[in-house]
């Protein structure tokens, strides 16, 4: 058996080559063209297993080796920083470093998401990048309107507020750029609607998540972006190893006989921690219990706590509705959660 460890670029691709001794059998820096990677797949001895480190341009990587790799790993970027502390880093240097603790059986993976998970990755990160756009162009035309004293408190996502805007007597540069911030945020929203027209198809033709739209406060976007993140849940034994990966575990550092909890570990999946946190309004509003809960734990802790806390055990009903495959069920006079969620609202 061989080991390959690749440090990807965007234009090249750094490889080193292992054998089961460890011994180096080979080092080069190719280019990322998908002709000289297949001929230079081809040269590696068989079988053999391959890591790559999770870069933003792993898609086309990843499937191209997994025609000749035995296995195809992709390697946890900020785990590995562990592995490199040294005064001297180059590629060839990472490259080896990847090769030997796969070698060696100690490699950080993340997992490899399949072409339709990836799809549904990007068409989100698309609706949320639209978002930031209109966002922005809203918060530069407000700051216009600010400055020529108009009223800027208007609601600008709507557009009964952007036709609001009166702009009739002032000079022609100002006309012009507000006109200009007018039809981009208009533009913006219409994209916005298309995708999220597109994203409410796919999410309703997936079983897990429209399971878990059965779940208070979770709509298409958010059941997406769960599944999307969490992939696979039979890659979770537990609750807590999901815990861990969604980033609502706090950070522990134990010594001697004292172990002391730190902040959330937000080195894990960003967009599942962020939606989780979020989505907890939603599931105050739906679900009263939750709500008084809510208001006990920020009144004896704080804030926070509180909506980490919720956030906890709304990651539970998640767990337990993926894992069993079927939808959440609310008594609505009891708001208790009947089979699948039971455990669920019982504790974090």
């Amino acid at each position: 058996m061989y080991y390959v460890g690749v440090d990807l670029h965007k234009e090249t691709s750094w490889f080193y080559i292992v054998d089961a001794q460890s011994k180096k059998y080979d080092s080069k820096n190719i280019q990322n063209k998908p002709e000289i990677l297949k001929k230079y797949f081809e040269q590696i001895p068989k079988p053999f297993t391959l890591a790559v480190e999770a870069t933003y341009n792993w898609y086309f990587f990843v499937d191209l080796a997994e025609q000749y790799a035995q296995k195809v790993f992709l390697a946890n970027s900020y785990e590995l920083k562990a592995f490199a502390k040294r005064h001297k880093k180059t590629d060839k240097i990472d490259a080896r470093l990847i090769a030997h603790i796969l070698q060696k059986g100690f490699l950080p993976v993340v997992a490899i998401a399949d072409q339709e998970t990836r799809q549904v990755r990007e068409l989100l990160r698309y609706r949320l990048n639209l978002v930031t756009d209109r966002s922005r162009n809203i918060f530069r035309l407000k700051a216009l309107l600010d400055k020529l004293g108009l009223n800027s408190q208007l609601d600008f996502t709507t557009y009964k507020g952007l036709k609001s805007v009166v702009i009739e007597k002032l000079p022609g540069i100002y006309t012009r750029l507000i006109k200009n911030y007018i039809e981009r945020i208009t533009g913006l929203a219409q994209k916005l609607t298309s995708i999220e027209k597109e994203i409410g198809t796919v999410s309703s033709l997936d079983h897990d998540m429209v399971n878990l739209m059965s779940i208070p406060g979770v709509v298409h976007f958010s059941a997406a972006l769960i599944k999307s993140e969490i992939i696979d849940i039979a890659r979770f034994a537990s609750f807590n190893r999901l815990c861990a990966y969604a980033g609502l575990a706090p950070r522990v550092s134990a010594s001697a006989n004292k172990t002391f909890h730190g902040p959330l570990n937000t080195n894990r999946r960003k967009n599942l921690q962020w939606i989780l946190l979020e989505n907890v309004y939603h599931f105050i509003r739906a679900v009263p219990e939750m709500k008084e809960r809510y208001g006990k734990l920020k009144q004896r802790k704080s804030h926070n706590t509180a909506k980490v806390v919720l956030a906890r055990t709304r990651l539970k009903i998640i767990y337990h509705v993926l894992k069993e495959r079927r939808p959440f069920y609310l008594d609505k006079e009891e708001y208790q959660i009947q089979s699948v969620a039971a455990p669920a609202l019982c504790g974090v």
